[in-house]
């Protein structure tokens, strides 16, 4: 029995050192930009747009890298194609949906989908969703997670944002 009780330890032991995820991460804060819901009522079935989700701040007093960024609640009508890290360069941090393909030059892209955020600092970096309208859009773009990881632990944290897609006239 001792030995069952033993190989048990073992087992359950390893699965806790490889274990990569909390899952209840505190040391993110989104921009208070965020608390609002920005709209966008111009968009059309079959076209894409880049949502931006909030600009992170590590309130904690160790550094972090962002692992990825992904909105939690897509609802009918709306399918997510990607995520891009981008910046603007000067640190502020537009909000809202712009059609793909519109000139967008003042964004910098971050080469790969992760970045480090210093202690008790804002990160100029922040993600974009490639949203796809597929038809009547039925709720809103809601609660953005981030995956980070500092230490040795991997947390996932949620930060409100809002954003709603209606279907309407296309913006000239």
């Amino acid at each position: 029995m001792s030995r069952r009780l033993f190989a048990v330890s073992v087992v359950l032991s390893a699965a806790l050192l490889t274990s990569c995820s909390d899952g209840g991460g505190t040391a993110l804060e989104g921009d208070a930009k965020h608390s609002n819901l920005v709209g966008y009522e111009h968009t059309q079935v079959g076209k894409e747009y880049w949502v931006t989700m909030p600009q992170m701040e590590n309130t904690s007093g160790k550094p972090l890298t962002v692992l990825s960024g992904k909105i939690v609640h897509v609802p009918a009508g709306l399918r997510v194609t990607a995520y891009r890290v981008v910046s603007d360069g000067a640190g502020a941090h537009p909000y809202g949906v712009v059609p793909v393909g519109v000139t967008d030059d003042h964004a910098l892209y971050h080469k790969g989908s992760s970045f480090r955020i210093r202690a008790h600092t804002l990160s100029d970096l922040y993600y974009e969703a490639r949203i796809k309208v597929t038809g009547a859009v039925r709720g809103d773009l809601t609660t953005c997670r981030y995956t980070y990881r500092q230490g040795s632990t991997t947390y996932n944290q949620d930060i409100g944002c809002d954003t709603r897609i209606r279907l309407g006239r296309p913006v000239d």
